[in-house]
């Protein structure tokens, strides 16, 4: 009887430890399949041709091509349209260098309320793609949203700074800080 009762308790421990060794296995291939499925999201392709973006009159744009971090700006805003999210967090560390380095180099006849908070929202968004990015497990879909923001963040900028000689052609209106 006693051996009857070693043997049962044996049996549990057994059907216990294959329970758990099969439940580790499952969890394994689990996180490994969530992994794929992360590689595989951060190599699509991010979609922002429902933003288009403002060209600049010919008199900001001659003012523009002299700022040399507003021209960087601009190239990393147009090859976000190319960019794969990996490719976002590649490059994250180099758009908010190149945000930062914008709003230290604004040019004086640029320098208002309207193109400051512009920089400045850039700036923020530009800082929370990088932080985002350079955690161990990105959040793809913030990645997503912050690379549309910064897009659209930009457009508003070229708007706000086409509208910089519209005001100085009518000088009833003003926007200095």
């Amino acid at each position: 009887m006693y051996m009857r009762f070693r043997l049962k308790i044996i049996g549990i421990i057994f059907f216990i430890v294959s329970t758990l060794s099969c439940s580790d296995k499952k969890e394994k291939e689990d996180t490994s399949e969530d992994k794929a499925n992360i590689s595989q999201d951060l190599g699509k392709k991010i979609e922002l041709d429902s933003i288009k973006l403002i060209k600049l009159s010919p008199r900001s744009r001659k003012v523009t091509d002299d700022w040399m971090m507003y021209v960087a700006l601009n190239s990393e805003i147009e090859r976000l349209e190319t960019y794969s999210i990996q490719d976002v967090i590649d490059n994250s560390m180099t758009i908010r260098s190149v945000t930062d380095s914008l709003s230290e180099t604004i040019p004086e006849i640029f320098k208002t309320n309207a193109i400051l908070a512009r920089v400045v929202t850039l700036k923020t968004h530009s800082e929370l793609l990088r932080e985002n990015s350079t955690r161990i497990e990105p959040v793809v879909s913030e990645i997503k949203e912050l690379s549309a923001k910064l897009k659209f963040d930009f457009r508003n900028l070229n708007i706000q700074l086409n509208e910089v000689f519209i005001i100085q052609d009518n000088p009833g209106e003003k926007d200095t800080p």
